[in-house]
């Protein structure tokens, strides 16, 4: 009996794979993963030849290095990845994990990781970071469909001792394959699917969610910034919609962010529905959402400790003029309805 159910799983998987050959299946569901399992600060140091990696950082190459949490030193490799801001002096980093032994063995899953770090060293870039981090997390508070983040409290050490170590937050994010395999899913990298051929309650909610932060940086049918995720299960035949990548939002609002002329918007803190039209009892069930957890979305930035007083203040203002939307028929109807594409 246990194998034929199994057949029938693989056989399920093959054909849908033949069907779709954009699919990208992650089977087996991961043990409990310690790294996202808390929301604790997580302190690292991080050391290799930093000067090289600011130098070449166009040149897509690894270099070794080492990262050290709780007096264990594991060996890593790291790279800088898109760095195509001028105004940047400090690349972001990928780390890699595909060589290194851990002590802790549901790390082992781990390959690589994305790090959102500072692009310069400046009190200033360090508050743009914890506030995208924020943004993650008010995407968990509304979904369990999407990337789970941990902070990290990182001192940097030039291994060739050319600059002054540093200490500065920054925060990874989940790897795609490994939110697959955590929701028991398979990952679409098809491009060309519409807003309208993913998961409706997902897209809607989305839709709302990114009006919330200020951010039109995102389309579905190039995968711009969202990641498609199919669930295994039979009942789940369309694909949710995830984000990431929010630093060029109004809830950020970093000095560099210039909002495209296309958008026909003077300040990256002036919001536009860039969603598709819905219908209104569509809208009003994803606004429900949003009011259901208000008070947790407002906890959730009151609470954090490491915003200085600028940072609270211009993201609770945020807040403040999205709920006076979404608390307002007449303004949710114009902006979601009357604005839609």
């Amino acid at each position: 009996m246990m194998k034929s159910f199994t057949y029938q799983i693989q056989s399920r998987s093959i054909l849908i794979f033949l069907l779709f050959p954009g699919f990208l299946f992650a089977h087996e569901k991961l043990e409990e993963f310690s790294l996202f399992s808390t929301d604790e600060i997580l302190e690292i140091e991080l050391k290799t030849d930093f000067k090289s990696l600011i130098k070449n950082k166009n040149a897509d190459e690894y270099l070794e290095g080492d990262m050290i949490v709780n007096d264990n030193t594991y060996r890593i490799r790291l790279k800088a990845r898109d760095n195509n801001r001028d105004v940047c002096s400090f690349p972001a980093i990928v780390l890699n994990f595909s060589k290194t032994e851990f002590r802790d063995k549901s790390y082992d899953q781990l390959k690589e990781l994305k790090l959102v770090n500072s692009c310069k060293m400046q009190q200033s870039y360090e508050q743009y970071i914890l506030r995208e981090y924020l943004i993650y997390r008010t995407f968990n508070l509304l979904t369990d469909k999407s990337l789970k983040v941990r902070l990290l409290k990182i001192n940097y050490v030039d291994t060739k001792e050319k600059f002054e170590s540093v200490t500065q937050y920054g925060f990874v994010v989940e790897d795609e394959y490994m939110m697959a395999k955590r929701l028991d899913g398979m990952l679409i990298k098809k491009i060309g699917v519409k807003d309208q051929s993913t998961n409706n309650e997902q897209i809607v909610l989305l839709s709302i969610f990114q009006f919330l932060m200020g951010n039109a940086n995102w389309q579905v049918p190039q995968l711009q910034n969202l990641i498609l995720l199919r669930l295994n299960e039979a009942t789940e035949a369309t694909p949710y919609a995830i984000p990431y990548d929010f630093d060029h939002c109004g809830m950020v609002n970093a000095s560099y962010s210039i909002p495209s002329p296309i958008l026909g918007i003077k300040s990256i803190r002036e919001r536009l529905y860039w969603g598709k039209c819905y219908s209104e009892s569509e809208l009003k069930n994803a606004i429900d959402k949003f009011l259901e957890n208000k008070k947790s979305i407002y906890e959730l930035y009151q609470n954090f400790d490491l915003f200085d007083q600028s940072s609270n203040n211009s993201c609770i203002d945020y807040l403040n003029s999205f709920y006076e939307i979404i608390e307002d028929e007449k303004k949710w109807k114009y902006e979601f309805i009357e604005n839609c594409k």
